[in-house]
């Protein structure tokens, strides 16, 4: 197993408030965490990292999760903190007030992947084609799902970041759950940076390239910078043994 991290300011932003981290306890079992932080001055880049640095914590110090129900009840009780102690900051000052963060936190062990996320920070499952196995937290997913826009509007929609749920904001959180095996492939879990820069074929394209891994995880930056760049560019990469060349 390689995993991969990488985040870059874009060329618009003076501050980056996305945070990516990863945990690896052995050979068969990593976490990641990817956080994209808002908020006025730097309350995003603090929620991020507040968030980051908790989950990571908590998993370090987490006893062994032996089945799906374990998994799924950590990773809740996990945001929830995290989220309770982003929320608990922004009542500290007024520069804090209304920050907060999405997340995407996925969980590997032993070929099972285990997703959890609020927000429109997204997972996808890299192989053949690039298959997005989380749905955005998002106003237009709404009109998309009641038929009021179409999925190619929605890439356009003036209101597409509008989130309607977030880490350290929202009153009732509601995090996904998601559960997948990946034998072959990767999974690629990135903020709205990325793949508001770059189509799914330029993402694919560049990861199924005759580069090592790295050098494919960096010009995924580069091209996205190229071609968007207006955000932060966040993403890890889980790769398994045996699929590092696709």
């Amino acid at each position: 197993m390689q995993i991969i991290v990488k985040s870059d300011i874009g060329r618009v932003r003076k501050v980056n408030q996305d945070d990516v981290r990863f945990y690896q306890k052995n050979e068969n079992e990593c976490l990641v965490v990817l956080c994209d932080g808002m908020g006025g001055h730097n309350a995003g880049e603090i929620a991020s990292k507040m968030v980051c640095d908790d989950i990571i914590e908590n998993y370090q110090n987490q006893g062994t999760l032996k089945d799906e129900k374990s998994i799924h009840d950590w990773m809740l009780s996990a945001i929830l903190h995290a989220h309770q102690i982003v929320e608990d900051k922004s009542h500290e000052a007024q520069e804090y007030e209304g920050m907060g963060t999405t997340i995407a936190l996925v969980l590997y062990v032993d070929h099972q992947v285990y997703i959890s996320h609020v927000g429109d920070s997204r997972v996808y499952y890299v192989c053949n084609e690039l298959k997005q196995l989380t749905k955005d937290d998002t106003l237009v997913n709404v009109l998309v799902d009641s038929g009021t826009i179409s999925q190619a509007e929605a890439k356009i929609h003036p209101q597409k970041n509008i989130l309607l749920q977030a880490v350290g904001v929202s009153d009732a959180l509601n995090p996904s759950f998601i559960q997948t095996q990946l034998d072959d492939g990767m999974i690629l879990v990135c903020s709205d940076g990325l793949y508001n820069s770059l189509s799914d074929e330029q993402i694919l394209n560049i990861l199924h390239s005759s580069k090592d891994m790295d050098e494919r995880a960096c010009q995924l930056i580069d091209t996205a910078n190229t071609y968007g760049g207006q955000d932060n560019i966040s993403f890890a990469l889980i790769i398994t043994k045996g699929v590092v060349d696709l």
